[in-house]
């Protein structure tokens, strides 16, 4: 399926994309499970959760191909979560 790669980090890019808006505009904002969050904040999570995985799925098991696409996704992946952990001043290592 050579379509899935292309698709996966169409996907990475629109997401990378929607974090920068998400970053730098303002939305309302509710209250979702206790916490206040603008609404734009909800796909970018769970999508910044599911597609690094996609890729890593992908990634291992197509050791056959030259996975490019794949690859490029996930450092799009681990930069959009590099932002995201900067905005919201999450700090694994103090």
């Amino acid at each position: 399926m050579t379509t899935k790669n292309k698709i996966y980090f169409s996907l990475s890019v629109l997401v990378l994309l929607l974090t920068f808006v998400a970053i730098f505009q303002n939305f309302e904002t509710f209250y979702f499970i206790g916490f206040e969050t603008e609404i734009i904040w909800i796909p970018i999570w769970a999508a910044v959760v599911i597609l690094p995985l996609l890729n890593l799925y992908e990634i291992a098991v197509n050791t056959d191909d030259y996975n490019k696409y794949y690859w490029l996704a996930l450092v799009i992946n681990l930069i959009s979560i590099f932002f995201i952990l900067r905005y919201f001043k999450i700090e694994f290592l103090s």
